[in-house]
């Protein structure tokens, strides 16, 4: 998938087979592209907006590919001390970004699972280069869906939260079955299913429902493309857009509730 969207925001770390794949995708859901590029801006948007808030360490779960707007040009560009490390669980895009960003100041690649977040937050990658006692922005971006199962969702998303001082941030964006209609849901698991995972389609309120112990940033969990836009760039089909997206900043880590009988 990382390649896939590589090729639908018009980058070159991709193969035929990518561009096939695509294509299949979009016949199932036409709108994928402007779909793809407004996750993309809402990214580039969000982070930019923390790095200027006085947040300089990123941990971009899931990165993917970064040939079109990577995060740590994006985050550098308003503070040159600004360090990025990314996570990603396919080898070959690890080998790639290791490639990519070789001797790049202040950037990690680590080939590691995001549900998985013991290994990933203990990664000499990750440990190296970033401080945990200091505000972190943790990044999912298009990778929850993955995570089918809600309660590991959950307790994924509280496993990087609990490791975050007070200050840091979540910054996520998911699918979600906006202008969707059923036929086109099942037929992009269909095609989906050829890559051997099949996507989760989430409501609103379920995204929500994981981001206990954060406070939404303005204007709060919303369509990807209606997240604090750049004035005049209004998308084309920013309203179909099949996503919603939020940044919550963390202002508390709730208190495990006991579990059992009242005695």
């Amino acid at each position: 998938m990382a390649r896939v969207c590589d090729y639908l925001l018009g980058g070159t770390g991709h193969f035929e087979l990518d561009r096939e794949f695509a294509e299949d995708l979009e016949s199932a859901l036409p709108n994928l592209a402007a779909h793809v590029r407004s996750q993309h801006g809402f990214l580039v948007r969000a982070v930019r907006h923390l790095a200027a808030s006085g947040i300089d360490q990123f941990l971009d779960l899931g990165t993917g590919l970064s040939t079109v707007g990577d995060v740590h040009g994006t985050a550098q560009r308003v503070d040159p001390d600004a360090r990025i490390a990314y996570v990603d669980a396919d080898p070959f895009t690890v080998r790639l970004a290791d490639a990519q960003f070789a001797g790049v100041r202040g950037v990690s690649v680590t080939e590691a699972d995001l549900c998985e977040p013991a290994s990933v937050l203990t990664a000499p990658g990750v440990t190296g280069l970033l401080d945990f006692t200091r505000p972190v922005a943790v990044l999912a971006i298009a990778a929850l869906p993955f995570i089918t199962d809600d309660d590991e969702l959950s307790g994924v998303i509280a496993a990087y939260r609990d490791a975050c001082s007070v200050g840091s941030a979540l910054v996520v964006s998911h699918l979600s079955a906006v202008s969707a209609t059923r036929e086109q849901i099942e037929r992009v698991g269909e095609v989906a299913a050829r890559l051997g995972g099949l996507p989760c389609w989430r409501g609103a309120d379920d995204v929500r429902g994981v981001l206990n112990g954060y406070e939404l940033a303005e204007p709060g969990l919303v369509q990807t493309a209606r997240w604090r836009p750049e004035p005049g760039t209004d998308e084309p089909g920013a309203l179909e857009v099949n996503a919603v997206s939020a940044v919550g900043l963390l202002v508390s880590r709730p208190v495990p509730t006991e579990l059992g009988p009242v005695r």
